[in-house]
Order: structure tokens, then C-alpha cells, then sequence
């Protein structure tokens, strides 16, 4: 019963949160190119500085190929580039433009402000546990798929 409620809630919770309707309403009109996909490769490219195709279609559970469509259309929007890896001559990295950084640093801020605002509905005990809880989810179901793709 809880394990049909918990797939139940998390199924339309990321519904909501992967909807474009969504990004929409914390995005800036003039980022409207940006999909959630976009913004997750973003956020993680971001947060290393810089990524492999491989280590970023991991990061967003797609495959390499689609990783690769998926930063050419990043370079076609200007917010990142690809560059060589020193002493690696086979070696590439995708890293932000100054353009991305910027848009990564401001969705970054939105959703901030939208996760802020949602956490209002609750007390501010529920409001701890629920972040403790969902970075313990987070942890277990990030090993799982890690496991589930031979990690």
C-alpha cells in the first residue's frame, strides 16, 4: 500500500517538475528553447565545470548519442561549447559559455525561489524532513540506477 502510494506521488511529482508547463513559469521567456532535459545537462555540466558525453549522458540517463544531439543543440543555443581535454588527445569536454553560466546561475535561482515558495505550505519541521528524506531517496535511487546501467 505505502509502496503503491510512494509510485503513485513520485510518477506525478516528476511529471510536474519535467514539464515544460512548469519551466515555463520559473523560466525567463527569453530562455523559452530551454526543455528540462536542457536544463538538467545545464545544471550538471555546472556543477563539474565541465563533462564527458559519457559521464553527462549518464548524468541525465540517456544515451551517449542522444548525449551528443543533446549538447549540439546546447552549442546551437550558444550556452556551451565543446574543448579538448588536456593530455587526452582523443579526449572532449563540454563546458558553459559565459551565456551559460549565466542561464544556468538564473534557473538555478528561479527553481530556488519556486521550491522556496512551495515549501511554505508546510511547518517548518515537515519542511526538514521532507528535504532529509528526499536527499536519502535521492541517494538510494541514484545508486540504484548507478547499479541498473552496470556502474
Amino acid at each position: 500500500m505505502l509502496a503503491a502510494q510512494l509510485s503513485r506521488s513520485w510518477r506525478e511529482l516528476g511529471s510536474v517538475l519535467a514539464s515544460r508547463r512548469l519551466l515555463a513559469s520559473i523560466g525567463n521567456p527569453a530562455d523559452a528553447r530551454l526543455t528540462p532535459t536542457k536544463l538538467r545537462a545545464l545544471d550538471l555540466i555546472a556543477e563539474h565545470g565541465g563533462v564527458r558525453i559519457g559521464d553527462l549522458a549518464a548524468g541525465v540517463f540517456v544515451d551517449e548519442t542522444t548525449a551528443t544531439r543533446l549538447v549540439d543543440r546546447l552549442e546551437a543555443m550558444g550556452v556551451a561549447v565543446r574543448v579538448p581535454v588536456p593530455g587526452d588527445r582523443r579526449g572532449t569536454e563540454v563546458v558553459l559559455t559565459a551565456e551559460g553560466e549565466r542561464l544556468a546561475a538564473d534557473m538555478a535561482e528561479r527553481r530556488q525561489e519556486f521550491f522556496r515558495e512551495v515549501l511554505e505550505a508546510l511547518d517548518p519541521e515537515e519542511r526538514a524532513e521532507l528535504v532529509r528524506l528526499s536527499v536519502k531517496a535521492t541517494a538510494s535511487l541514484r545508486e540504484r540506477a548507478h547499479e541498473a546501467v552496470g556502474g
